[in-house]
């Protein structure tokens, strides 16, 4: 009796310390970069999500302060396991055809559906994510299933939090073929076409990072991380530095 009693017990210990874990970020950035795309200006972006027992899905947007800025809306789930990680996304923002958030034409919607499998270890991580649904087609017209690798470093020095990005477009990923009738200074028509890619028309490296973060406790709930980060694009030729702030959950 007494050994059964302590197995129960040892059994609810168990159970009441792999109790779901909530958590929630609520952030404001200078400038919204993402996998070395510029999206937008000042936005405010709120997260918030549970974990529990190597899951942890959390939702997670973006909305500009001005009208014309676009809204984003993003559910990811992923399961953890002695370092590996796979997961699943659903990322929706506005800009295309059908704008509307429960339209899953995948044509004219929004919405991209996006696996994802990695590995993380005290070094550091890399990840592969790819988009196998949802509006994501090449030029021609073929599903493109837009790729991106990701090698991340993270390390403290000078009292700060340091985290290094490199990331790759593996081939082709999705675009559009954009034409152009214009007239010249000297009135001569000119036209013609252009590509546009999600990520890059072929192999290359679309984005590298580099952030400084500073956290300040405020209590024994909430923290305040400010950084700053640098955000290139080397395919594109484009960079920007930014800052962002953000109140979350110890």
């Amino acid at each position: 009796m007494c050994s059964l009693l302590l197995t129960f017990c040892s059994l609810f210990t168990a159970l009441a310390q792999d109790k779901p874990e909530p958590y929630l970020d609520a952030a404001i950035v200078s400038h919204y970069m993402w996998r070395g795309q510029d999206l937008g200006n000042v936005c405010f972006q709120p997260e918030i999500g549970i974990t529990w027992k190597g899951f942890d899905l959390n939702l997670e947007g973006s909305t500009g302060f001005r009208s014309e800025d676009l809204e984003e809306l993003d559910i990811h789930l992923n399961y953890r396991y002695k370092g590996f990680n796979i997961g699943i996304s659903d990322m929706w923002a506005e800009g295309t055809i059908d704008s509307r958030y429960f339209s899953h034409n995948s044509l004219t919607s929004g919405h991209q559906i996006e696996g994802e499998i990695g590995y993380e270890c005290k070094y550091g991580s890399l990840t592969w994510r790819t988009i196998f649904a949802g509006n994501d087609f090449r030029v021609d017209g073929k599903r493109a299933y837009s790729s991106f690798v990701e090698l991340a470093v993270p390390f403290r020095y000078f009292d700060l939090d340091w985290d290094v990005r490199l990331g790759v477009c593996p081939y082709e990923s999705s675009g559009i073929e954009i034409l152009y009738d214009d007239v010249d200074d000297s009135g001569h028509p000119i036209v013609g076409s252009y590509k546009g890619y999600f990520y890059a028309g072929g192999f290359g490296v679309c984005m590298a990072s580099l952030r400084a973060t500073k956290c300040f406790p405020l209590n024994r709930t909430f923290k305040l991380p400010v950084f700053v980060e640098v955000h290139a694009n080397p395919a594109a030729g484009n960079a920007r530095i930014l800052m962002g702030i953000s109140l979350a959950t110890l």
